[in-house]
């Protein structure tokens, strides 16, 4: 890692967050500062900085991403369908899917949403991340229109099979879980708090948490949060590499204390 040196202290761009700032910044800026380090960012939109520690080794920041992770084994989560696959394949259960690759014929796409998964089913984005372009159909007009924003886009789509059960997010760091917490999605919507899911506190149970912290290391990932669905079976919905903190931790106090935990120690394990 680079040391702080001229192109980093003389920059003046860079500017320590404020209480405007994004609140993942904040956040890491709280969290930075109990380990006697300090976090600077660029002040317009907040999407890029430095984790700056005590001794003054310097961690590039973007997003959410903190650089704990590898950047094959991120990519690899970012890809919806290559990772469902990975994690079949180390024999994480995840629902069953289909993908719609930009420009092909959806045709077989459609025939398997109709005659195998059946419906409801979910249309999502194959890269994308916070509920962007997700959405619940309930039958094969709703698909297709579904479908139509992404297609004009040129994005790869992917069908997921609704699995039904509660949704959890499990925050896993180098084997263990920081937080845990579930969503509850709000009209049928998905458990993303982004996009109007209400928090409830408390995890989904020891054999969930365990199957969480298989998927983040069958990703190759130190870092990642799990989206977990428990009810008949248990299975992953996806990981994140670069999960956000931002919307669970502005939804109470006692959250945004047990955001800024997690977050602290991302940022011991990114000093070591």
């Amino acid at each position: 890692m680079a040391q702080v040196g001229n192109g980093i202290e003389d920059a003046r761009w860079l500017v320590a967050p404020t209480e405007s700032s994004r609140p993942f910044l904040r956040l890491m800026a709280e969290a930075g500062a109990a380990l006697g380090g300090r976090v600077v960012a660029e002040p317009f939109h907040g999407r890029f900085g430095f984790y700056i520690e005590a001794g003054g080794r310097a961690h590039p920041v973007h997003g959410a991403a903190l650089g704990l992770n590898g950047d094959a084994a991120a990519r690899l989560a970012g890809d919806k369908d290559y990772a469902a696959k990975a994690l079949g394949y180390a024999g994480v259960p995840v629902p069953e899917h289909v993908i719609v690759l930009a420009g092909r014929d959806a045709a077989p796409g459609l025939a398997w949403a109709a005659q195998e998964a059946g419906f409801p089913l979910w249309v999502k984005p194959n890269e994308g991340h916070g509920g962007e372009g997700v959405s619940r159909v309930a039958d094969a007009d709703a698909l297709t229109a579904a479908m139509v924003p992404l297609r004009a886009a040129g994005r790869h789509v992917l069908l997921q099979a609704h699995v039904p059960g509660r949704e959890f997010r499990v925050m896993v760091l180098e084997g263990r879980v920081v937080l845990a917490y579930e969503r509850v999605g709000t009209g049928g919507g998905p458990g993303n708090l982004s996009a109007g899911a209400m928090v409830r506190d408390g995890g989904p149970g020891p054999d969930a948490e365990a199957l969480a912290v298989r998927a983040v290391e069958a990703l190759g990932l130190r870092w990642g949060g799990v989206d977990v669905i428990v009810g008949e079976e248990t299975v992953v919905l996806e990981v994140n590499a670069a999960p956000g903190l931002d919307a669970y931790a502005t939804s109470g106090a006692g959250q945004w204390a047990a955001a800024r935990a997690a977050l602290g120690a991302a940022l011991e394990a990114l000093g070591r």
